[in-house]
C-alpha cells in the first residue's frame, strides 16, 4: 500500500473577496411575521415550532426578509410521528453556560450535573449554577436546539425534546493559566453523558496545536464512557470560510480561507465534525471546509436577509440575542406578540447551531438503539447522509483567478472513493438525514469489527524543496504493510516554509482517491509547521 503526499506552493498571496461570515451574530433584522405554514411540526401547541425550518422546511422566512426552500431540512417529521424524542439520552453542552430556568429548558435539565469552569478552584466546578449574570446567550441557544421541551404550549422544540442536558460554563474570558485551561478542557470531556456538544473553536488564520493529553482524553471517552460503547463528541467545524488575519495578527486586515485542519484538536477520528447548511439547501456562507468534516448539519445564515435558526434565548429583553435596544425592530426586539419577553431568538447561526442539531439527531439514534458504539453512530451517519448540491465538477478558487494555481484543481464539490461513497470538503458525506439514520439504527447489524490504530512512519526524514507556482509540486510515497480497512488517516507534516498560506497538501490513496487536506493559496499567516 502506498500513500502519496503532494505539496503545492505559489507566490500569489492576496485577493479581494466579500466576507462570508464569522462568529454568530447577536442581532439581525426580523422582517415581517410570515404566514404560519400548515405542517406537522406546527400541529403541536408550541407556537414557534412552525418557524423552525430546520425541523420541517415549508419555505418559511423565520422572521428574515426572504424564504427558505421547502424540503431543505433534516427529514425528522416521521421520527416524531413514530415517537422518537431522545428519551433517556443525556447531553453535556460545554459552552457559555445556560439559563436552565428558561421555561422551555427547565424541565429537561440535569440539575445536579451542571458545571462552572469560570471558577478558579476545581472544587467548585461540579454541581454548579450554569448561569451567571452577564454570560453570553450562546449556550442557552445551543441547548434549546437540542433539548427544548415540546407540547408545553410555549416556544419551539428541540431536535430531541425529551433528552436531558447539563450546561457547562466553559467559554469565556477567564484568567486561566495554560495548565488550568488544559485541566478544564480535559474535565469537560468526562462524565456520565452520552453526547458532548462543543459549539466552539479557534480562529483559523493560524495553526493551533493541542497537547497529547487532549487526544488521550478523547480516546478515553470513546473507549470507557457509555459502559465502553463510547461517548459521542459532536463539534462545530468553524465559521472561517473567509476570515480576517487580524484575529491572529494585530493590525492585519487581510483575509484568509479557513480550513478545519488548522486546529489540531479537530483532526481526530474520535469526534464528529460538522459543517453548516442554510435554508436553501446549500453550504452556509461562513462554513469552514476541511477533510475532517463528517457530515453537514443545519446552521442557517444571519437571520436578516436569509433565515437563521429559531431557538431559546436568555429570558430578558436586556440580555442575550433578542434585546429591546436593538436597532432592528420585530421578533428579536420584543415587539412581536410571539416573543414579547425576548425568550427566543431567530438570529442564532453558525456551525455553533449545526452541532446541536446534529447532537439532537444522535440522541434520537441512541434512543432507537442504545447499544450503538461511537463508531456505529459515525458509520450510520455517513451511510445515511443525503448527498446535496451534488456535482463532481471542480471548484474555482474563492479568491479568484489571481489566487488560482495554473494547472491545479483547487477542490471538488464531491469525490467518489473506492468504497463507492461520495465525500465533500464542504458537506462531508452529506446532510444529516434524521429519519434514515434512526431507521438504520433500529435495525443495525453490528459488523464493523475491532478497531486498531497503526502508526506508519517514513523510512527516512524527507528533505524536499517545494517548487514555486508548480501544479506538479513535490511528492513522497509511503509503503504500508498492514492489510486493513481504513476508517480514517492522520498525517503529521513538518515544514519550514516561510508562508504556509501558499501551500496545498493532498493525500492520495492506492486507488487514486485524492483528499484535499490543505487548499492552496489560503493566505493563512503562519510561517512554519511542526
Amino acid at each position: 500500500m502506498k500513500i502519496l503526499v503532494l505539496l503545492y506552493a505559489s507566490l500569489s498571496l492576496l485577493y479581494s473577496c466579500t466576507p462570508g461570515g464569522e462568529t454568530p451574530t447577536t442581532d439581525g433584522t426580523t422582517g415581517n411575521t410570515p404566514e404560519v405554514p400548515e405542517i406537522a411540526v406546527s400541529n403541536s401547541p408550541d407556537p414557534l415550532a412552525a418557524y423552525a425550518w430546520h425541523l420541517e422546511n415549508s419555505g418559511q422566512n423565520t422572521f428574515s426578509n426572504t424564504s427558505g426552500v421547502a424540503g431543505e431540512d433534516i427529514n425528522i417529521k416521521e421520527v416524531y410521528e413514530s415517537g422518537g424524542k431522545g428519551t433517556g439520552i443525556s447531553i453535556a453542552v460545554s459552552d457559555t453556560g445556560v439559563q436552565a430556568t428558561h421555561p422551555d429548558l427547565v424541565d429537561n435539565q440535569l440539575s445536579n450535573q451542571h458545571r462552572d469552569y469560570s471558577e478558579t478552584s476545581s472544587a467548585y466546578w461540579r454541581n454548579a449554577n450554569p448561569f451567571k449574570s452577564g454570560i453570553n446567550g450562546h449556550g442557552t441557544a445551543v441547548s434549546g436546539l437540542i433539548s427544548a421541551a415540546d407540547l408545553n404550549g410555549i416556544g419551539s422544540r428541540g431536535v430531541a425534546p425529551n433528552s436531558k442536558y447539563a450546561g457547562f460554563i466553559f467559554i469565556g474570558n477567564y484568567s486561566d493559566t495554560e495548565s488550568s485551561y488544559l485541566a478544564k478542557t480535559l474535565d469537560q470531556m468526562t462524565g456520565s453523558f452520552d453526547i458532548f456538544n462543543y459549539s466552539y473553536g479557534y480562529a483559523g488564520c493560524s495553526f493551533m496545536t493541542s497537547p497529547d493529553s487532549v487526544f488521550a482524553g478523547y480516546k478515553n471517552g470513546v473507549t470507557s464512557l457509555r459502559s465502553g460503547k463510547g461517548a459521542l463528541y459532536v463539534k462545530a467545524g468553524g465559521n472561517d470560510f473567509i476570515g480576517y488575519n487580524s484575529d491572529c495578527t494585530e493590525g492585519d486586515s487581510s483575509v484568509y480561507l479557513g480550513n478545519t485542519n488548522t486546529n489540531e484538536d479537530q483532526n481526530t477520528p474520535y469526534i464528529i465534525l460538522t459543517s453548516a447548511m442554510n435554508a436553501s439547501g446549500k453550504i452556509s456562507s461562513y462554513s469552514t471546509p476541511g477533510s475532517g468534516l463528517w457530515v453537514a448539519s443545519l446552521g442557517g445564515e444571519y437571520g436578516d436577509t436569509k433565515p437563521a435558526m429559531l431557538t431559546t434565548d436568555i429570558s430578558t429583553c436586556s440580555d442575550g440575542f433578542s434585546r429591546s435596544n436593538t436597532s432592528q425592530a420585530g421578533f428579536n426586539s420584543g415587539a412581536n406578540d410571539l416573543n414579547l419577553f425576548c425568550n427566543y431568538t431567530s438570529v442564532m447561526n453558525g456551525t455553533s447551531s449545526a452541532a446541536p442539531v446534529l447532537s439532537g439527531v444522535v440522541a434520537l439514534m441512541l434512543e432507537a438503539n442504545p447499544n450503538l458504539s461511537w463508531r456505529d453512530v459515525k458509520h450510520i451517519l455517513a451511510i445515511t447522509a443525503e448527498r446535496v448540491n451534488y456535482s463532481l465538477a471542480p471548484l474555482s478558487h474563492p479568491g479568484g483567478s489571481s489566487s488560482a494555481l495554473s494547472g491545479h484543481v483547487y477542490d471538488y464539490v464531491y469525490v467518489k472513493n473506492a468504497a463507492g461513497y461520495y465525500y465533500s470538503n464542504n458537506y462531508g458525506f452529506g446532510r444529516v438525514n434524521a429519519q434514515s439514520a434512526v431507521n438504520m439504527a433500529k435495525t443495525y447489524v453490528f459488523a464493523l469489527g475491532n478497531y486498531y490504530e497503526s502508526e506508519w512512519v517514513a523510512s527516512s526524514t524527507l528533505n524536499l524543496n517545494i517548487p514555486d507556482k508548480s501544479a506538479a509540486g513535490v511528492s513522497s510515497s509511503l509503503d504500508v504493510a498492514d492489510n486493513n480497512i481504513i476508517e480514517s488517516v492522520q498525517i503529521k507534516l513538518t515544514t519550514d516554509h516561510t508562508f504556509l498560506g501558499d501551500l496545498g497538501v493532498e493525500l492520495t490513496s492506492p486507488s487514486g482517491t485524492v483528499s484535499k487536506i490543505l487548499l492552496v493559496n489560503s493566505n493563512i499567516n503562519k510561517a512554519s509547521l511542526s
